[in-house]
């Protein structure tokens, strides 16, 4: 009898840990476009991301609103490269936050309407054919059994184009969640984010252990998802209650308010490569393809490289390699160039040494100071002073003149290892 009961024990045990249903086989990857103002440099993004990626998410419009009132914001899309594009495209509308009501009758809902429209419209005038359309909207967790009118009334519109809707983890608890997303065809699960109050111990935006665990829960729904992964870099201004003011995520910094607290966000490429490596092996059942935000647009100032991002759509941390250049003149200019795939932080020392020559004269750039002893210059990081060096991008540190030609050592002292 005592074994029988041990048994029935072991049994119920391992049910309440039975492993969830796993997923293996072929796991696409699109990314998004997500740029009002398309520059060449945008166009040049589209045609690359053809090479990497299994298709687009282009931004049409942004809404936002002034009360009530929407002010919808059009991005200026390249139609033409858009109708000549080999792999899937589709079109997202992102709606700011808004607090309801939600009906199908009212100002919001047919300013929400008009844009679908035209945009659906505009697509079939350039012939491009679009294979989905996302909604991009950040509501309120109880607020999610209202947003459904709006779906309701947005998927007869769009069909027969498969209705996409972009979610959040704090949704996947909601009582509502279930009903939200069978509304539409598909979800997107964001699993990247900047805190809403200031949490100086999350230095990445996408942390891989709460990644698994949303996109576990997201399995155990029962339909099918797609997971959106960050490469993007960003500055978050927190006031001094913590509260967050705002986000830099491009060239532009905002005007931070006297005693704004500055945080540097940023995504860790080499665990997003071990993310995906580990789900293109086996995933959560359901997971049917991951999204990048953003694809990388030369121009863009903290975000990937198409190098960095083409090694982690691979499973593959990207290669981390600087090196320092010298030119054969006197003086002789020096310079870290980054050879590598991966965006590197030059915060190290760089160490030169030489034999048998005097030097004579010497000058550090603006970022950098110098010091020497006996046949060794050593260049630092000035104290506060951060940049970062984009794959392929170089960095010039100063200059040293001898009395005479001479040839150089140098190497890179990080925190981890030393660079040749």
């Amino acid at each position: 009898m005592r074994r029988v009961v041990i048994a029935l024990i072991a049994l119920a045990l391992a049910g309440c840990h039975h492993e969830l249903p796993k997923e293996t086989g072929p796991l696409p990857q699109r990314g998004y476009l997500w740029q009002r103002d398309w520059t060449p440099a945008v166009t040049q993004a589209l045609l690359e991301g053809e090479k990497h990626t299994d298709g687009t998410v282009v931004l049409g419009a942004e809404i936002v609103w002034e009360g009530k009132t929407a002010r919808v914001i059009r991005a200026t899309i390249a139609w033409e490269a858009l109708a000549k594009a080999h792999k899937p495209c589709a079109l997202a509308v992102r709606i700011a936050p808004y607090p309801g009501p939600f009906t199908t009758d009212d100002a919001p809902a047919r300013a929400i309407v008009d844009t679908v429209k035209s945009l659906l419209e505009e697509a079939r005038a350039h012939k491009v054919v679009l294979n989905e359309f996302q909604i991009d909207f950040d509501c309120a967790e109880k607020k999610l059994g209202e947003y459904r009118t709006w779906l309701r009334m947005l998927a007869p519109m769009v069909h027969p184009t498969r209705l996409v809707i972009t979610t959040l983890p704090s949704w996947l608890d909601e009582a509502e969640f279930p009903a939200l997303v069978r509304e539409a065809d598909g979800y997107v699960l964001q699993v990247h984010s900047v805190p809403t109050q200031e949490a100086s111990r999350q230095a990445s935006v996408c942390d891989p252990i709460l990644a698994r665990k949303w996109a576990e829960a997201a399995s155990r729904l029962g339909m099918p998802f797609s997971v959106a992964l960050p490469t993007y870099r960003c500055l978050a201004g927190y006031a001094p209650s913590g509260k967050l003011l705002g986000v830099a995520m491009d060239s532009v910094e905002p005007s931070w308010p006297p005693g704004t607290h500055v945080l540097d966000f940023s995504t860790n490429a080499d665990e997003m490569a071990g993310l995906v490596q580990e789900w293109r092996t086996t995933r959560p059942a359901g997971m049917r393809e991951l999204l990048w935000y953003r694809l990388p647009v030369g121009t863009d100032v903290r975000n990937w490289r198409w190098p960095t991002l083409a090694a982690v759509m691979e499973g593959r941390k990207p290669a981390h390699r600087m090196e320092v250049i010298t030119d054969e003149t006197n003086p002789i200019d020096l310079a870290i160039i980054n050879t590598g795939e991966a965006e590197e932080r030059p915060d190290g020392a760089v160490v030169v040494r030489w034999t048998g020559s005097a030097m004579v004269a010497s000058d550090a750039l603006p970022g950098w100071t110098l010091s020497q002893e006996n046949e060794m210059a050593t260049f630092t990081p000035t104290p506060g002073h951060r940049t970062s060096l984009s794959p392929g991008e170089k960095l010039s540190l100063g200059w040293l003149r001898f009395d005479k030609a001479t040839a150089l050592r140098t190497e890179i002292i990080t925190h981890e290892n030393t660079l040749h």
